[in-house]
């Protein structure tokens, strides 16, 4: 039984125990909670002792794969237009950037994770300004490690003698707090192993970033690249632009502080921490909590003569900041993930009230949310905006105003998905990605079937055209289809 369990147990359940058992005695019940916490304990000591004497036996040299491309490959440099009948206040290509400026990538001077230098057992994490201390004993601090074998078991040995479960306890409590994603637990204990170890200290870094990951249940490795400890992240889903090796059907991606030479080999183990059990996910299950202190009201001018009126969304700002350096994913991770309570509240209001003030039915609501995407965004290649591939989170899209097919996918489908309530294809073709919606049988214009029903083109890119239109170039081409 897992910590959080026990915690959970302890601070849900007791209360409807003692209610519900009223014979049942408190001392009972402590003595019960506190023999499970200790058999939690004592099977993570004895797990951690056995990974001692694991990771001092020789390690295996692995093969280290050239990063994934997106499969979606390159991206037109301009959108298409329907029978070039395009309104005036379309997003062309290049439209001058007076009407919606596009601010500089980072929207504050403040670091979106910044980590202060330990005091007092202490460590000062600095959340898109928000201040907080993590505890960090100083018998956690390594010494010299070098990467081999024998030093790796030693500085693991060294640590789960540590106090190293009030720091797990802290960061457990932070991701709850601010509803962190694994990414973003991953990049704040980063944050606090370089600010505890210089940067002659890498190997000192990268296992205690293993170390408390693993005591957190995720899956993780270290190889040794060289001189030179490097970590190994495991994702529930790809990751491009990231070099990788292969085991047990899983894909570890290499995260390093030094440029990877591919003359060395890579050594490293063959077998996960016996207690870790998952993976980092990309998926944002919910969107940073931090206060609405640091949202940031963003005019939607290309949007008002759709919209017949002013609109502006409240943008979460550190939101924006984390996901800049975001790791690069499939586009089905921006699909699942939790899009800002207060953007998506502020938005689905002013859309539901033109669309009821209009009595639109469901195609027609369809097609003006599709004609409101087609028009409302300057279109732009990720190369343009960041020199680099990069799918845009709902909330960055409407930060910049500007994206492309990828992000205009995502934001049309799910308005449609989320207040309209009809279900989305994604469709992928070679460097374009559209979408399709089940509006029944009766719908004119191409159509895909799947599972049994009936899903309508509908592309945000190809700006101008209705509902039913499929781009002239990939009229022929059979797209890969995914339900959203």
């Amino acid at each position: 039984m897992s910590r959080r369990v026990l915690i959970f147990i302890a601070l849900v359940l007791v209360p409807c125990f003692l209610y519900g058992q009223k014979d049942q005695s408190i001392k009972e019940f402590k003595d019960y909670y506190n023999r499970n916490l200790n058999e939690f304990k004592e099977a993570r000591a004895k797990a951690n002792k056995e990974f001692v004497e694991y990771l001092a036996k020789a390690w295996e040299e692995f093969q280290v794969s050239r990063a994934k491309d997106d499969p979606v490959g390159l991206l037109p440099d301009e959108p298409t237009f329907y029978n070039g009948n395009v309104s005036q206040t379309s997003s062309v290509h290049g439209y001058p950037c007076g009407l919606f400026a596009v601010p500089a990538p980072r929207p504050s001077a403040v670091p979106a994770i910044a980590a202060h230098s330990p005091a007092d057992n202490y460590i000062r994490v600095d959340f898109f300004g928000i201040p907080e201390n993590i505890p960090f004993s100083s018998d956690m601090r390594l010494l010299r490690i070098n990467a081999n074998e024998n030093d790796v078991s030693k500085g693991w040995q060294k640590l789960s003698n540590s106090s190293y479960q009030e720091t797990v306890d802290a960061l457990l409590v932070l991701k709850e707090q601010l509803s962190l994603s694994d990414w973003a637990i991953y990049t704040t204990i980063k944050k606090i192993t370089d600010a505890v170890y210089s940067d002659e200290f890498i190997n000192q870094r990268v296992l205690t970033q293993m170390f408390l990951l693993s005591q957190m249940n995720y899956r993780v490795r270290t190889g040794a690249y060289g001189d030179e400890l490097i970590l190994l992240l495991p994702f529930d889903s790809p990751v491009y632009q990231v070099s990788y090796i292969s085991d047990d059907g899983l894909d570890y991606y290499i995260y390093s502080y030094s440029r990877l030479n591919s003359s060395k080999p890579l050594y490293s183990f063959g077998d996960d921490f016996s207690m870790s059990d998952k993976s980092l996910s990309l998926v944002r299950n919910r969107s940073l909590s931090v206060g609405y202190d640091f949202y940031q009201l963003k005019e939607l001018k290309l949007w008002e003569p759709y919209m017949g009126e002013k609109i502006s969304l409240p943008i979460n700002i550190p939101l924006v900041q984390f996901t800049l350096d975001y790791p690069q994913s499939d586009l089905l991770t921006y699909h699942k993930s939790a899009v800002d309570g207060e953007l998506k509240k502020t938005l689905f209001k002013a859309l539901r009230y033109k669309i009821i003030k209009d009595e639109m039915t469901a195609e027609q609501a369809v097609a003006f949310v599709l004609n409101l995407i087609q028009h409302g965004f300057v279109y732009k290649t990720d190369y343009e905006m960041f020199g680099r591939a990069k799918p845009l989170f709902v909330e960055e899209s409407f930060f910049y105003g500007s994206n492309n097919c990828k992000d205009r996918v995502l934001i049309f489908s799910w308005i449609v998905r989320d207040l309209l309530g009809l279900d989305v294809l994604m469709l992928t073709y070679p460097g374009h990605v559209a979408c399709a919606v089940n509006l029944g049988n009766n719908v004119k214009g191409d159509t895909f079937n799947y599972n049994g029903a009936k899903y309508v083109m509908c592309d945000p890119t190809y700006i101008g055209a209705p509902i039913g239109e499929t781009m002239p170039k990939f009229k022929n081409v059979n797209p890969t289809i995914d339900k959203l």
